[in-house]
């Protein structure tokens, strides 16, 4: 059954058949690649998209109802692929974009983590180093955050003294971490 007419201009109102989607195919392929190619910038994604849609239309032909010219259809067809083609696109770009800066995020959580450890433990040690006063009113001041006049009341000595043994202390670690 031949529905299309040598002109390709008239309504295909039921199926395609061999002879028909051959000439739809002979007069529109090259017209629809350089339409695509227009809009993508590449060659081969263009074949690819009025490939798809030529083998659509090739599965749909039993009861493919088109009510518009063909050359409408056929391009209608083209720019909704390429639509779609740049949906995708933005879609894994913008997948691609959190991965990465996920990815990249968790490496430095982790050597940002690694040198954190690090560093504390290099200067736990240097703490360690310390007086054993110096070192009470430091571990008390920096990882306990008590002031100097709390620390001052728990080792009953004076203030001034705290702030000696603290100024000892903080002079001591700067001149190893420097």
């Amino acid at each position: 059954m031949e529905i299309l007419r040598v002109n390709m201009g008239d309504k295909l109102l039921n199926q395609i058949d061999d002879a028909s989607f051959r000439a739809l195919f002979d007069l529109y392929w090259k017209p629809l690649v350089a339409f695509c190619q227009h809009h993508i910038k590449d060659d081969e994604i263009a074949m690819d998209i009025v490939q798809d849609i030529f083998h659509s239309l090739w599965r749909r032909r039993d009861g493919l109802q088109i009510e518009t010219r063909m050359e409408y259809y056929l391009f209608r067809a083209a720019r909704i692929k390429v639509s779609d083609y740049y949906r995708e696109k933005f879609k894994r770009e913008n997948q691609n974009h959190c991965l990465s800066e996920n990815f990249c995020e968790r490496i430095n959580n982790t050597e940002e983590t690694i040198l954190f450890r690090d560093l504390d433990h290099f200067v736990d040690g240097l703490v360690n180093r310390l007086p054993c006063r110096c070192k009470q009113v430091y571990t008390l001041s920096r990882n306990s955050g008590l002031s100097i006049p709390e620390i001052a009341e728990q080792l009953e000595i004076s203030e001034k003294t705290v702030e000696a043994h603290l100024t000892k202390a903080l002079r001591f670690l700067k001149t190893y971490l420097h």
